[in-house]
C-alpha cells in the first residue's frame, strides 16, 4: 500500500475543512477519492458547506446525465445507420421480377388479402400506404394483370372528405380515379372525434380474378409446407 507524507494528509484535511469535495481533494493532492474519504470522514462540515457540496453534486449529476444521453444518442444513430446500410439492398427486390418477389407478394396477400373460397376475387386492404404501394409494385412486376381491371375502394371515418382521400390514394396506388368505387363512410364514427388526425382510411385494392387471388393465396401458403 502506498504511503503518503503527513503534509499530504494534513493538506487533505485542511481542504475538507474549507468545504472541498472528495473529487476536488483528489484532484489537488493526487490521491484517490477512496483514500481521501478515509482521511477526512471525521471532518465536520458547516451547513453552508454541506449545501454547497449538495448543489455541486446536483450540477455534476445533470452534466453527467447530459453526457450520458449524448453518448446514448450517438450510439443509437450509429446503430440505426448500420442497420439501414445492411438492409437497404432488400429494397431492390420490390422493383425486380423474381421467384422471391412472387413469394413476398404471396405472403403479403396471405396476411392482408381476402381468402378463397370465402371470396372469389383478389382484395388486398390496408391503412398503410407503404404496404399498399409495395404490394402493387410486386403484383405489377410479377403477375400478368390488366391495369384497366384494377379497382379501388376507400373505407373511412364518416366525417372525412372522401374525394380528398380518393385523390390521396390515387397518387399512392397509381390507379386512375375513374377506377375507384364509391367510398364507404362508417356511420358508426359519426360525431366521434378521431384520435388519429393523419388517418387516411382503409384502401382496398380489388381485381376481379379468382385465378390471381387463389394463386397468390397458394404461394403464401406454400410456406406452410416448410419442413422442420
Amino acid at each position: 500500500m502506498k504511503r503518503f507524507s503527513s503534509e499530504v494528509i494534513d493538506n487533505a484535511v485542511k481542504l475538507r475543512k474549507r468545504g472541498r469535495s472528495l473529487a476536488e481533494i483528489s484532484r489537488i493532492t493526487g490521491i484517490s477519492k477512496n483514500t481521501a474519504y478515509h482521511w477526512v470522514s471525521d471532518v465536520a462540515l458547516t451547513p453552508l458547506q454541506k449545501e454547497r457540496l449538495h448543489k455541486k453534486e446536483i450540477r455534476c449529476g445533470k452534466k453527467g446525465l447530459r453526457k450520458a444521453h449524448k453518448i446514448k444518442r450517438a450510439k443509437k444513430i450509429k446503430w440505426e445507420q448500420e442497420l439501414v446500410y445492411r438492409t437497404k439492398r432488400y429494397g431492390k427486390i420490390v422493383n425486380k421480377k423474381s421467384a422471391f418477389a412472387k413469394l413476398l407478394c404471396g405472403v403479403l396477400y396471405l396476411c392482408e388479402g381476402a381468402k378463397y373460397p370465402s371470396s372469389k376475387q383478389m382484395i388486398f386492404g390496408s391503412t398503410d400506404p407503404g404496404l399498399i404501394k409495395t404490394f402493387l409494385c410486386l403484383l405489377r412486376n410479377n403477375f400478368p394483370i390488366d391495369e384497366k381491371r384494377i379497382r379501388c375502394r376507400i373505407m373511412h371515418r364518416y366525417d372525412q372528405d372522401g374525394k380528398q382521400l380518393n385523390r390521396y390514394w390515387a397518387r399512392i396506388t397509381q390507379i386512375p380515379l375513374r377506377q375507384f368505387y364509391k367510398n364507404y363512410g362508417d356511420r358508426r364514427t359519426k360525431g366521434l372525434v378521431t384520435k388519429k388526425p393523419d388517418y387516411k382510411g382503409i384502401c382496398a385494392v380489388q381485381y376481379n380474378s379468382v385465378n390471381l387471388q387463389y394463386e397468390l393465396q397458394l404461394i403464401g401458403e406454400s410456406l406452410y409446407l416448410v419442413k422442420d
